[in-house]
C-alpha cells in the first residue's frame, strides 16, 4: 500500500532525501493543495521554522523539519486533508487509487519521486508489486512488538529474581551456607563451628 510505503521512506531515508521527494510532490499540487500543506503543517511547527511561501522547497523544507521532530506528524497532516483534496495530482490516478485525502496524494507521489526510485527501485512506486521494503516494513512492526513483550517478560523475571534474593537468608542455600539456626547446622558447623566438626 502506498501509505505504508510512504511511512517506510519516513522512517529510512536520510532528511534531505524526505526533503527532495517532498519537494517533487508538493510541485505536483494545486495551488490550493499547496496552501492547505503550509497552513496545516505550519501550525505544527514553531513560528521560525514555518515557511512563509507556498512554494514546493520551502514547504518541503518545513515538512520535513516537522517530521524529524515529530516522526507520524505528516501522515496525521496530511490524513486529515478533506475530500476532493487529491484530485489535483498530476500523477496517474493517485486520487483515485488512494482515496480523496490529501494524505494519498501526497504518499502516491512521494513514492513515486525520482528520489524514491534512485533509493528504492522503480517498483517502490507501484503499490500493486510486491518489494522488499513491504517485508521490512512489516518486520519492523512486529520486532516493536515483540520488542514490548520481552520487556514486559524481563520485567516479570527481574521481581521474580528480587523476591528469590530478598528470601535468599532464611532459605535453603542462606541455610547451608551460612548455619541457618541452631538446628540447622550447615557448612558453618560441619567446618569447625560449634558442632566441632573436623579436627585437622
Amino acid at each position: 500500500m502506498a501509505i505504508d510505503r510512504y511511512r517506510y521512506l519516513l522512517r529510512t531515508a536520510p532528511p534531505d532525501a524526505v526533503e527532495q521527494a517532498h519537494a517533487e510532490a508538493f510541485a505536483q499540487l494545486t495551488p490550493e493543495q499547496r496552501r492547505q500543506v503550509l497552513t496545516e503543517v505550519g501550525a505544527t511547527v514553531p513560528a521560525s521554522e514555518r515557511a512563509t511561501t507556498d512554494d514546493p522547497q520551502s514547504l518541503a523544507r518545513m515538512a520535513t523539519r516537522a517530521e524529524m521532530r515529530n516522526p507520524g506528524t505528516l501522515e496525521n497532516t496530511f490524513r486529515s486533508g478533506g475530500p476532493g483534496a487529491a484530485t489535483g495530482a498530476r500523477g496517474p490516478s493517485f486520487g483515485s487509487m488512494m482515496g480523496s485525502s490529501l494524505l494519498g496524494t501526497v504518499a502516491g507521489v512521494v513514492i513515486g519521486s525520482a528520489v524514491a526510485n534512485a533509493m528504492f527501485g522503480p517498483a517502490f512506486g507501484d503499490p500493486t508489486t510486491p518489494v522488499a521494503e513491504d517485508a521490512a516494513a512489516a518486520g519492523e512492526g512486529e520486532a516493536g512488538e515483540a520488542g514490548a513483550d520481552a520487556g514486559a517478560d524481563t520485567e516479570a523475571a527481574g521481581t521474580d529474581a528480587g523476591g528469590a534474593e530478598a528470601a535468599g537468608d532464611d532459605g535453603m542455600f542462606g541455610g547451608f551456607f551460612g548455619g541457618g539456626d541452631e538446628s540447622g547446622g550447615g557448612l558453618g558447623d560441619f567446618f569447625g563451628g560449634d558442632g566441632g566438626g573436623f579436627d585437622f
